[in-house]
């Protein structure tokens, strides 16, 4: 079960990073299309399930929960230097999409 729980997060971590590189690319182009929304709904539902369940990922409680007590929690198929960074990665490019797609937005 622990695999399937890690396979889920990383192929959900790959598509909500992959959203948010789209959304700054969308941002840096000018390029909004039906593609820019669905991302940007993609991860509207992401950041308010993470903020809801106290600003954690709930598939890494669940990894938690199914990890034996003796050996370290691994919650995705990701090195453990950059699964501990993804949040100080992901969140200032996604800030700077949503200010690059606001004035985009708000000038065409």
């Amino acid at each position: 079960m622990l695999t399937l729980v890690k396979a889920l997060h990383t192929l959900v971590f790959v598509v909500m990073f992959g959203a948010i590189l789209f959304l700054l690319y969308c941002g840096v182009t000018n390029q909004l299309t039906r593609w820019t929304a669905i991302a940007f709904v993609l991860i509207s539902i992401e950041v308010t399930i993470y903020v809801s369940n106290g600003f954690k990922c709930p598939l890494n409680t669940l990894a938690e929960r199914l990890t034996p007590t003796d050996q370290p929690v691994s919650d995705i198929y990701l090195p453990v230097w950059l699964s501990r960074q993804v949040i100080n990665i992901s969140t200032p490019l996604l800030a700077i999409a949503c200010v690059l797609l606001l004035v985009r937005l708000l000038t065409n």
